[in-house]
């Protein structure tokens, strides 16, 4: 039976693609309320009738409150993991019975280790998109993103955090026999997937790089808020490389902690990061005349 978090990732993922589909094909037949709800930043909604609806808009740099929440928040769930784990702390049998609610289950779905490595990741993502949001983005004071994007995002990585914990030994009922630190899948793929997470990380951060210093001089001062074409790296051959790699991160989580509601939220950002991606490589199209044509918009040599 699906978990609360299925229905809302599964809604989320349906709405998304449906609205997205919409508006690529049939733009001009979409209600402007849904376009300003879909796009945001540099490809947002900037017809007349588009004012209407800045009263449900914030900052793009409000990116960085919810970068700080999932950064905190992954942290101090990685601490008490831990110190569950290793440090014989004590699960909290209100966290047992919160997370049974959520998850519908009583028994483990992942190892220890699993869960673990998982969390582990997942924070060091969290805590490098804050300090890039914090130290190395440049945000146009004119770009926006509304209030539904900005409380999904919460949504998000408050749910994130909860799968990687929520279906742990442990974590999701009491222990029935000897608690499994290790399974056979894990063993096998865990070298690979931590690779694999860390050359994601590091090229979407060389991404963000090339994205922030087009917006900055040779001694890192702003000149700029104004959109260039990005070059170098990856954005050779895509025009959305972060977005890339970030949908390979998800592959790992979902890699490690192989369970329906983490492959529901991994499905969730292929879909979302892809039709951002395109609707980004549209607005570059359109936007720059000479926008080299061998770019893909997010998958090399194919979309």
């Amino acid at each position: 039976m699906l978990n609360i978090l299925d229905v809302i990732f599964l809604n989320l993922t349906i709405s998304f693609v449906i609205v997205g589909s919409l508006i690529t094909n049939y733009e001009e037949h979409v209600p402007v309320f849904l376009i300003k709800l879909y796009r945001y930043g540099s490809f947002a909604y900037k017809g007349k009738q588009g004012k209407l609806f800045k009263t449900i808009e914030v900052p793009k740099s409000y990116y960085r409150h919810f970068y700080v929440f999932s950064a905190v928040f992954s942290a101090l769930t990685l601490i008490y993991m831990v110190s569950v784990y290793f440090l014989n702390f004590p699960a909290s049998a209100f966290v047992q019975f919160i997370m049974a609610r959520i998850f519908n289950d009583a028994e483990p779905k992942v190892s220890a280790l699993a869960a673990v490595l998982t969390l582990s990741l997942l924070t060091l993502h969290c805590w490098r998109r804050c300090y890039e949001s914090h130290k190395l983005q440049v945000f146009a004071s004119t770009s926006k993103i509304n209030l539904l994007h900005y409380g999904t995002a919460y949504v998000h990585y408050a749910a994130l955090v909860l799968i990687a914990v929520g279906q742990a030994p442990l974590f999701c009922g009491k222990q029935k026999g000897e608690m499994q630190w290790v399974d056979d899948w894990t063993k096998l793929t865990y070298i690979p997937s931590i690779f694999l997470f860390l050359l994601a990380s590091y090229e979407q951060y060389n991404s963000n790089v090339v994205l922030a210093n087009l917006r900055k001089d040779k001694n890192g001062a702003i000149i700029t808020e104004a959109h260039r074409i990005p070059r170098g790296r990856m954005f050779e051959i895509v025009s959305s490389p972060h977005r890339l790699f970030e949908i390979v991160l998800y592959i790992v989580l979902a890699t490690l902690t192989p369970t329906r509601t983490m492959i529901i939220m991994s499905f969730w950002v292929f879909c979302n990061q892809i039709q951002a991606a395109i609707h980004a490589h549209q607005w570059y199209k359109r936007t720059f005349k000479d926008y080299p044509k061998n770019r893909a918009a997010i998958f090399p040599y194919l979309l």
